[in-house]
């Protein structure tokens, strides 16, 4: 299946709306040198025709007061699997099952945690399940966004995106007001500041006050979701990477975000030191950038997993947490 059409304005709008999904239809205007009803029909356009499926703001789970984000790696027989999913879903802790292979783990989960002896205590959990063979934790070693929306390669498009902002690494204290205002833009990222002041009964001032407030810290990237599959992305590959020495890190980090269409790059602490998730149209694109990874310096092993492209991209993870 062929890449659904579109055309360089169309690219251009995508791109921008990755990276900022609130910017207005007259800022996209001035942009694409087009008018306002113009940029309209299009957005409405790329919705009929799927490639944009969302608007989101990702939620930073270090602002809600979580100290720990944990990946857990799970082995278990293919035919467990649904069981073990069940399973996990059971447990007090929040956290967001995986589907299919991650490295040599058939499951994983990621886990918000508060303190660090509740990462021991549900890798107990879990393996005493008899379903399970086991499980290895990777912790994440910064609380940054590890999402790239803007290294994601929109063709015919060949310019560069922009870059979203920074986070604050702040916890926030939010009463209620603020929760169902995050709520809100976390799934609907567009809605207009009057109309959620009208659905909580509260002032379009005072909502723009508290928004200034949550964003970048509690409310970070601010995004539309896409079908990968519609922008000719056939296939993707998790690439888990230790590295031969540590203290070289940041350098390898840097090389990694060199490479178009790696979307998503987290550091851990663990087994692994990395994982990164690159997109891809073919096999042919693929062994180029497998070649590319394997090329960099100071890698000493990576394990990669190929994985469906996602229809939704990128995932909303931690927006359960609110």
């Amino acid at each position: 299946m062929s890449a659904t059409y579109i055309d360089e304005i169309d690219a251009i709008i995508l791109k921008r709306l990755l990276s900022e999904s609130r910017t207005s239809f007259t800022e996209l205007a001035k942009e694409c040198n087009i008018s306002v009803v113009a940029v309209r029909m299009r957005y409405k356009n790329l919705w009929k025709k799927g490639i944009i499926n969302g608007e989101i703001m990702l939620v930073n789970p270090f602002s809600l007061g979580y100290k720990y984000i944990c990946m857990i790696g799970i082995t278990t027989d293919k035919q467990n699997e649904d069981t073990v999913r069940e399973f996990i879903r059971k447990l007090r802790y929040p956290a967001v099952i995986q589907g299919g292979r991650f490295g040599k783990y058939n499951l994983s989960t990621e886990v918000a945690l508060k303190n660090i002896e509740q990462i021991s205590n549900i890798q107990r959990t879990i393996e005493a399940n008899p379903l399970i063979k086991n499980s290895d934790a990777f912790i994440w070693s910064e609380n940054a966004i590890p999402e790239f929306p803007d290294k994601l390669a929109i063709k015919p498009f060949e310019g560069k995106g922009h870059k979203p902002m920074t986070v604050k690494q702040i916890e926030i204290q939010m009463d209620e007001t603020d929760r169902e205002i995050a709520k809100i833009l976390a799934n609907t990222s567009r809605m207009s500041f009057r109309k959620i002041g009208e659905h909580l009964n509260i002032s379009t001032k005072n909502v723009i006050e508290r928004y200034k407030r949550l964003r970048g810290s509690v409310l970070t990237l601010s995004t539309i979701t896409v079908d990968l599959n519609k922008l000719g992305y056939r296939a993707g590959a998790f690439l888990l990477i230790k590295l031969a020495n540590k203290s070289k890190i940041s350098d390898v980090e840097t090389q990694l975000l060199r490479i178009p269409n790696l979307i998503v790059l987290v550091k851990y602490i663990g087994l692994y030191d990395m994982f990164a998730h690159v997109v891809f149209e073919d096999f042919q694109n693929y062994f180029k950038i497998e070649n590319e990874v394997k090329r960099i310096q100071h890698i000493d092993q990576i394990e990669i997993s190929i994985v469906p492209s996602f229809p939704a991209w990128p995932p909303n993870i931690f927006a359960s947490l609110l």
